[in-house]
């Protein structure tokens, strides 16, 4: 059964144009540029980054949410990557909760209560699909 009441408005049709407090929702535009820096050639412990890790860093690299971040927040990332990059069962955890804090999840981001916009390259490839009466068209009416 759903809530009491009337249906919440749209935050366009609202009257008060306070700032986003606790609670409401953040929409991420895309970012022009990534905020995180490349990964060096070498971790840490002077040994190559794993293929995942590598993948990992630049997913976080083209993520909105890091558009958000302090400088703590990248310096905690970047504990994070190196966590990654040694995952071992122990550690997995600790690496997920570190990105669910930190956004990187579809989890984070819903308790963070961050929206990323959509990607407009999916509208494209539906604008381009040919029309319904053109895929209909050999069809007949069975009786």
């Amino acid at each position: 059964m759903a809530g009491r009441g009337p249906a919440p408005k749209a935050p366009e049709a609202r009257r008060n144009h306070h700032s986003p407090q606790r609670g409401e929702w953040v929409d991420l535009p895309p970012l022009e540029k990534p905020i995180l820096p490349r990964l060096p050639k070498l971790a840490p412990d002077g040994e190559a980054w794993s293929r995942s890790t590598k993948r990992t860093w630049n997913a976080w690299r083209q993520d909105p949410v890091t558009a958000q971040w302090s400088p703590a927040d990248v310096a905690q990332a970047w504990d994070t990557i190196e966590l990654h990059n040694e995952m071992k069962s122990s550690t997995a955890n600790e690496v997920r909760l570190r990105m669910d804090g930190l956004g990187l999840t579809p989890k984070g981001k819903r308790d963070l209560r961050w929206r990323v916009a959509a990607d407009p390259a999916p509208t494209a490839a539906r604008a381009r699909a040919p029309a319904s009466s053109s895929r209909r068209a050999r069809l007949s009416v069975v009786e």
